[in-house]
C-alpha cells in the first residue's frame, strides 16, 4: 500500500510531463513578417535608425550603422542602387541587403509616396518582380504588439481590456499556427493574416500583450495550437468555419452571438441600394425584376439568383455580390473578407408608371444619412427620388428610370469565423474576463501558457 502510494505521484508527474512536450512552447522568439500592406509595390525605399545599434550588410561590406543612420535604396534600370548617409548613389552588385539589429531599436521606414511606418527589430530587403521585398524580424511579443491595437484598438484598453487580451491569445495563437514546422514567414496584411502596423500603433493595448504573455489557444484533447480566427462583427450569429473555406472545425462552429448585436455602428448595420438598371447591367444581364437569396443557417448569402425583365438568370456567390457594390466605391483586394450577411428588398413601381416619371418615392432621411454618395445629390426639400438613384455609391442621374430598385441590408462584417472583434469588446464592457470571451468564442479549446 506504502508503494502504491508513491506510484501514484510519480505516475501523475510522469503524464504531467508528456503532455507539456505535447504542446509547442510560446516562448517569445524572433519571427519573420513580410510587409506587404504598407510597403508590397515598393520600388525606393528610405530605411532611418530611429533608435539602438544596427549593423548593414550589403555585397560583401558590413558597416556600423547607429541611430541616426540612413540608407536609400532604388532601381537603376539594371541593377539595384543604394546610397548610405547622404554619400554619392552606387550601383550594388547584388539584390538584397540587411539591417541587423545589434541592440535594442527599431527602424523608420518611408517612401517617395509619402508612406511612414516604424518597425522594432530588423529589416531584410530583396528586390524581386520590379519592386522591393521587405521582411521585418522582430520578437514575436513586440510584434503582438504592432497587431493587437490596430487589429482592435488602443482606446478599447478603456473599459475593455479583457477584449484586447484576447485579442492578444487569438493574434498569438494565430502566429503560432501559421509559423508552424518551418513555414514560411508570415504577412502584414489582414486580407491575407493579420494586420501588423508595427511600433507606429503601440500604446495602451501593449498590457494586454504583456500581461498574457506565451499564453495560446490548444485543442482540449490534443494540446496543439488551434486555427484562431477572428472578424470584425458576426452580425448576432458566428459562422462555421467549413461553411467558408470548406473545412471542418470543431473550434470554429456557427452559433448565436447576442454579444455582437446593437454595437459596432456602420458594421452593425449597413445598407446600400441599387437601381435595377445597374444591378443587371454589373452581372451581364437587363433590368432586374427578381432577387433571391440562398443562405447558411447563419443568415449568411452563398448564392445570389438575379432574374431580369427578359428571363435571363445569373447566380453569384455572395460574397462576390457584395464586393461589387460595398463599400462604396473603395477598391476591394481579392482576398478581403466582406460582410454577406444581408436581405434584400425590391421596390417596384406600380403598372401605371412604366414609362412616365418613374417612382414616385423619396429616400428618408435615414436612408440619405446611410449613403453618403445620395446626400450630396439630395434635393432641397424632400430629397432625390428613387427613380432617378442609380446606385449608394454612383448616386442619383438626371432623368428617372421606370424599374425599380433594390435595397440591401446587411450585419456584420468579415467572414464570421471564430471571434467577432466588437462582440468581444462589449463582453469585456459587461464584465467578462478575456477567458470567458474566448471560451464563448472557441469551442473545446484550453488556455496553454508557454514555458
Amino acid at each position: 500500500m506504502l508503494r502504491m502510494m508513491y506510484r501514484f505521484p510519480i505516475l501523475c508527474l510522469v503524464i504531467f510531463i508528456l503532455l507539456l512536450s505535447k504542446t509547442p512552447s510560446c516562448q517569445a522568439n524572433e519571427v519573420s513578417i513580410e510587409l506587404v500592406w504598407k510597403l508590397g509595390q515598393a520600388g525606393w525605399v528610405e530605411i532611418d535608425v530611429d533608435q539602438g545599434d544596427y549593423q548593414l550588410n550589403v555585397d560583401t561590406t558590413t558597416l556600423t550603422f547607429p541611430a541616426g543612420s540612413t540608407v536609400q535604396v532604388g532601381w537603376g534600370g539594371w541593377a539595384p542602387v543604394l546610397r548610405i548617409n547622404q554619400e554619392e548613389y552606387q550601383v550594388s552588385k547584388g539584390s538584397a541587403l540587411e539591417l541587423r539589429e545589434i541592440s535594442p531599436g527599431s527602424l523608420r521606414v518611408k517612401t517617395p509616396e509619402g508612406k511612414d511606418v516604424v518597425y522594432r527589430g530588423g529589416l531584410e530587403l530583396n528586390w524581386q518582380n520590379s519592386h522591393w521585398q521587405l521582411i521585418n524580424r522582430v520578437d514575436s511579443e513586440d510584434y503582438l504588439k504592432g497587431v493587437v491595437p490596430i487589429e482592435m484598438s488602443n482606446e478599447w484598453a478603456h473599459g475593455g481590456i479583457e477584449a484586447l487580451k484576447a485579442q492578444a491569445v487569438a493574434a498569438r495563437t494565430f502566429l503560432v499556427k501559421h509559423t508552424e514546422n518551418g513555414k514560411q514567414a508570415i504577412t502584414d496584411s489582414p486580407d491575407i493574416d493579420q494586420a501588423y502596423a508595427g511600433e507606429f500603433v503601440e500604446g495602451e493595448a501593449s498590457a494586454a500583450v504583456e500581461s498574457t504573455r506565451g499564453e495560446i489557444l490548444v485543442d482540449d484533447q490534443s494540446l496543439q495550437p488551434i486555427e484562431a480566427l477572428y472578424s470584425a462583427h458576426s452580425g448576432g450569429y458566428t459562422e462555421d468555419a467549413e461553411n467558408v473555406w470548406g473545412n471542418s472545425d470543431s473550434h470554429n462552429v456557427s452559433h448565436p452571438d447576442p454579444y455582437s448585436e446593437g454595437v459596432g455602428g456602420a458594421a452593425n448595420h449597413w445598407r446600400f441600394i441599387i437601381s435595377a438598371p445597374v444591378l443587371g447591367s454589373t452581372f451581364g444581364l437587363g433590368p432586374i425584376t427578381n432577387v433571391e437569396l440562398d443562405k447558411f443557417s447563419s443568415g449568411r448569402v452563398i448564392k445570389v439568383k438575379l432574374e431580369d425583365g427578359f428571363g435571363h438568370f445569373k447566380t453569384v456567390t455572395g460574397r462576390t455580390f457584395v464586393k461589387a457594390f460595398y463599400p462604396f466605391g473603395q477598391q476591394i483586394k481579392t482576398e478581403a473578407f466582406l460582410g454577406s450577411l444581408f436581405d434584400v428588398r425590391a421596390i417596384k413601381p406600380s403598372h401605371n408608371m412604366y414609362g412616365k416619371s418613374g417612382l414616385n418615392v423619396f429616400l428618408s432621411s435615414q436612408e440619405l444619412h446611410e449613403s453618403p454618395e445620395l446626400m450630396k445629390s439630395q434635393q432641397k426639400e424632400q430629397g432625390p427620388l428613387l427613380a432617378k438613384i442609380l446606385s449608394s455609391s454612383l448616386g442619383t442621374s438626371t432623368d428617372s428610370q421606370p424599374f425599380g430598385v433594390f435595397i440591401f441590408e446587411g450585419r456584420g462584417w468579415g467572414h464570421g469565423v471564430g471571434m467577432s472583434q466588437w462582440g468581444a469588446y462589449h463582453m469585456a464592457q459587461i464584465g467578462y474576463s478575456y477567458k470567458d470571451i474566448l471560451s464563448f468564442y472557441y469551442k473545446n479549446t484550453l488556455i496553454h501558457q508557454g514555458a
